[in-house]
């Protein structure tokens, strides 16, 4: 494949098929001589360099980056598509999330750069950007041979075996009786044990974006023989990378995973436990899973992923309604069941995401704002380079990025480190649900329904981070997520001490560990207990961020406004304002000092904001 690490990559998947990169980027102002513009002020450097990313998806980049003549535009309701004819452009797709805008997938035969730039033009446009390819990850095959599955149980030097959910063996779960390693060292099996019949009794509601799933395999039928699967939609058509307009709701009884990576991953976070098939996912018992498909064999791009975390939080709002007061539009083609479903009251939902890239761009950030401002935790893989590189949505604030670990409890080679890392988990040699292989799109094969898979990556990791959360909610659906990512990480197992990767600073953090490897029991028993919750904003405020940008009075549409940490210099979010002037931002470190930069005219200007959790910061930036 022609200059690998100059694509975005789609999944953060194996160790074999990560391809790093997006648009060339420096956060730091000695790095690359063009990193900062030539009127910058140098002191403000980390700034620079992230407003340097936005000027690099039009003129920098190679031409595999972005998608041939393809743009995503965003647009307010009153826009007439007419004008996209008159500009030679072809409407590809749309989504509405009846938030008083439009956001098109569109298609030129012409310089897309200067349709782009005509549009901007036209009454009515908010933004138009590129839209970035994804690769797709190869699947790595499961072993044929059963007796390599036994060493993964070996990892402990007292050659302790798998604890189990009822009486003390997985043989319920025989391919997990035979291949576990994951759930034993992180003690979820004790958890199990202990509060599954008592405490861990509250359904709970998980999501995915990903390759889809096989919601025919086995292990993903409850005891009742009916399907976990709560909802499932994709942006793409079934078996190839054709965009639907709209997305299109999947049924629920059929295989429309044809890579195999999103089934796994939905295995690890939900596989029905004790049921004498297969193995025993995190949250394996009172779990409703929501997929959406937003990659496919051939890959993705920014608007076939993000469009799908802007529906998911379009309907979780939604479902936060009684069923009277819903919109019926939002829940267009979905099964009855869903939208019927009794007021979801859940306070968080996670989202589990496997992908990233160097770059961060206008779609992206707004979609993931949508999410948390709906109550939906971003779960990120870190990435599989082995190095402190910052990847975007991971280096993200207000969500919670995740690295990997092997059965030896160190860190895995390939797992990237970093400032934003949150926790690590379990990501080597991972045995899950499979989608059958070359045998996934025919229904009757025995493959579809029982095949399952070994696969090594952070994003196998973070599928298992993802059913912690889920399996903690079962406890206690009423958790912020800004709660149950601290309760994580003041309740994860410090490892490795003895090498320098497990090196812990005052605050117990390393950038390769973050706060360290998941324990699931002591997670499972300080919410059940109640004594390891912190208060709501104690670590990550609760609170959001307004900023409005005025300039003589007049507030400043479609401003780009950056955030990033003064201490690290990470760019924590980046988001543009909408016709209010105004741009919200979540989830920040209390106590925390900020940033905000935004560009005026080429002069680059900033102000420090402090994080609180008394009340939400209205600020308004006057240029």
């Amino acid at each position: 494949m022609k200059k690998p690490y100059n694509k975005i990559p789609l999944f953060l998947s194996t160790v074999f098929t990560l391809l790093f990169a997006g648009c060339p980027m420096t956060l730091d102002k000695n790095a690359a001589d063009n990193a900062v513009p030539p009127s910058a002020d140098k002191t403000d450097s980390f700034s620079f360099g992230a407003e340097w990313i936005i000027r690099q998806q039009e003129q920098g980049g190679t031409p595999d980056t972005a998608r041939d003549g393809y743009s995503i535009v965003k647009t307010a309701d009153y826009f007439d598509t007419q004008d996209f004819n008159a500009l030679n452009a072809v409407i590809i797709s749309e989504l509405d999330l009846h938030d008083g805008y439009k956001y098109f997938l569109v298609k030129t035969e012409a310089d897309a750069v200067r349709f782009r730039a005509e549009v901007r033009k036209i009454n009515g446009t908010v933004y138009a950007q590129p839209d970035y390819r994804y690769d797709a990850p190869s699947v790595v095959k499961s072993y044929n041979n059963s007796a390599n599955r036994g060493q993964f149980q070996k990892h402990r030097k007292d050659g302790t075996l798998p604890f189990g959910t009822q009486d003390g063996n997985l043989a319920d779960d025989p391919q997990a009786d035979l291949a576990d390693w994951g759930l034993t060292v992180t003690g979820a099996l004790e958890a199990f044990k202990l509060y599954d019949a008592s405490a861990a009794t509250n359904q709970v509601l998980v999501a995915i974006v990903d390759t889809g799933v096989n919601s025919l395999h086995e292990d993903l039928y409850d005891g009742t023989n009916s399907s976990i699967v709560f909802y499932a939609k994709s942006s793409l058509h079934r078996g190839n990378f054709t965009e639907y307009r709209p997305l299109k709701p999947v049924p629920i009884n059929e295989n429309w995973d044809n890579v195999g990576h999103g089934t796994h991953c939905s295995g690890t976070i939900a596989a029905v436990g004790n049921n004498n098939k297969g193995i025993c996912g995190v949250s394996h018992a009172h779990t409703k899973l929501i997929t959406y498909r937003g990659l496919d064999l051939q890959g993705g791009s920014s608007y076939s992923v993000y469009s799908c975390i802007g529906d998911l939080a379009a309907i979780v709002t939604e479902l936060r309604k009684e069923p009277a007061l819903r919109d019926a539009a939002v829940f267009a083609g979905l099964p009855a069941h869903v939208i019927a479903s009794p007021k979801l009251t859940q306070k968080t939902v996670p989202v589990n995401l496997s992908l990233g890239g160097y770059a961060i761009h206008p779609y992206e950030v707004e979609m993931m704002n949508k999410a948390l401002a709906a109550g939906v935790l971003p779960v990120i893989a870190m990435g599989n380079n082995g190095k402190t590189v910052a990847s975007f949505p991971a280096a993200l604030q207000g969500i919670l990025a995740v690295g990997a670990t092997t059965m030896y409890d160190t860190r895995a080679a390939f797992s990237n480190g970093g400032s934003w890392i949150s926790i690590c988990a379990p990501g080597e040699s991972i045995f899950s649900c499979g989608n059958g292989g070359s045998n996934w799109s025919n229904y009757g094969s025995a493959d579809v329904k029982q095949s399952y898979l070994w696969m090594s990556g952070t994003s196998m990791a973070t599928p298992f981070v993802t059913g912690t959360i889920a399996y903690l909610l079962s406890i206690n659906p009423d958790l912020s997520a800004y709660q149950l990512k601290t309760v994580l990480e003041h309740t994860a197992d410090k490892i490795d001490r003895g090498s320098a990767y497990g090196s812990y600073d005052a605050h117990g953090f390393s950038k390769w560990y973050g706060y360290g490897r998941v324990n699931v029991l002591k997670a499972a028993q300080a919410v059940q207990t109640g004594s390891g919750i912190p208060e709501p904003g104690a670590v990550y405020s609760e609170r959001a961020v307004k900023i409005t940008v005025q300039k003589a009075g007049a507030v400043q549409k479609n401003m780009q406004v950056w955030l990033y940490e003064k201490q690290s210099g990470i760019c924590a979010a980046v988001g543009l304002t909408d016709d209010a002037g105004a741009v919200s931002f979540y989830g920040l470190r209390t106590g925390n000092e900020y940033g905000i930069g935004v560009n005026d005219a080429g002069v680059y200007k900033t102000h420090a904001i402090t994080a609180v959790n008394t009340s939400d910061i209205d600020y308004t930036f006057s240029l």
